[in-house]
């Protein structure tokens, strides 16, 4: 049984980077394949150094965030296996739908930190729901700043609600997650059921010490809400680098709303991290702007790279722990 399951995700898994290369090649196709080659070939090295290095910092306020999470919880954890833990999570989630690999960052945080896998799971979890909250209102706040391409063309509304709809949803769900005590009752009252109650009761304090943290780590939400405000900032500053890199220049402040929309786009589960999809919405937008489609197209794969290149940071602590290990790890 558990032979096919396994077989079954790498199955799926297959079909999905098929879908996303096969999306990407169209796109490819529609820019002029041979003129976005050039295009990348002679994209300006300084720029694209510096727009990675953006990147790599971006990640690193992540880990920000969830060293301030476990301070406030009183455990020491420190900054480096915090930093560790969330490129490990970030390269588990390149190779996974809807990013959905990166809930493995709390079990590789335990390990390498020692900390209570409850409050590993409390910083990964709510510096997620801040990280969308953020996004969700620069997505909103953007319809005013884009609010001359979004009324020619109105597919550009569709994707600006679409995008809000889904940070926001998920924002939500995190935030019940951690502070209602709904999902908590529920546990308990499923568990009063026989068969049910087998497979819940090991976790019932596990529920509720994950909870307990969750209130606590509310002390930290100010500089968790400053971290993933200067991810947005620096991840949205390596998209401008990229597209000074092939000689598109643009207004900085445009590439903060332009990121909020797009990466959005990256949980939706039709393909691993919304491959082709991601570049395909970014490309578009970039066209509102005269921007050319080879040159769009260009700056998604730069800032695809490089968003993927920089994530094996997290590979030895991957190796290290064992991804059968990180993946099949049994709860306590």
């Amino acid at each position: 049984m558990k032979q096919e399951k396994k077989a079954g995700k790498w199955v799926l898994i297959v079909f999905q980077l098929a879908i996303g290369l096969l999306i990407l090649v169209i796109l490819l196709q529609q820019a002029n394949f041979e003129e976005t080659f050039k295009t990348l070939l002679y994209a300006d090295a300084k720029y694209v150094l510096a727009g990675s290095l953006l990147i790599l910092a971006a990640s690193t306020m992540i880990a920000l965030s969830f060293y301030f999470i476990l301070s406030s919880l009183k455990h020491k954890a420190g900054l480096l296996s915090c930093i560790q833990a969330n490129f490990a999570g970030q390269l588990a989630s390149d190779l996974t739908p809807g990013r959905s690999g990166y809930f493995i960052t709390p079990f590789v945080m335990e390990a390498l930190s020692k900390t209570p896998f409850e409050a590993c799971l409390v910083a990964t979890i709510l510096s997620g729901m801040v990280d969308f909250i953020v996004r969700a209102f620069l997505t909103v706040i953007s319809v005013t700043y884009l609010i001359g391409p979004v009324e020619t063309i109105s597919g550009v509304q569709w994707i600006v609600a679409l995008s809000a709809i889904i940070l926001a949803a998920s924002a939500l769900c995190f935030a019940t997650i951690l502070w209602s005590d709904k999902p908590r009752k529920l546990a308990r009252r499923l568990s009063s059921f026989r068969l049910i109650g087998r497979v819940l009761n090991p976790y019932l304090n596990r529920i509720e010490n994950f909870q307990r943290e969750g209130v606590k780590a509310k002390k930290a939400l100010g500089p968790v809400v400053l971290s993933m405000l200067s991810t947005s900032i620096l991840d949205s500053a390596a998209l401008c680098f990229f597209s000074l890199s092939v000689g598109v220049k643009l207004s900085p402040v445009l590439f903060i709303f332009i990121y909020s929309l797009v990466s959005s786009f990256t949980y939706l589960p039709l393909t691993l991290a919304g491959l082709g999809v991601q570049e395909g919405v970014l490309a578009a937008l970039l066209q509102l702007f005269g921007v050319p489609l080879s040159q769009g197209v260009s700056i998604s794969l730069l800032f695809r790279f490089f968003y993927t290149v920089t994530d094996f940071i997290g590979l030895p602590s991957l190796l290290k722990i064992g991804f059968s290990k990180v993946f099949n790890k049994p709860a306590k």
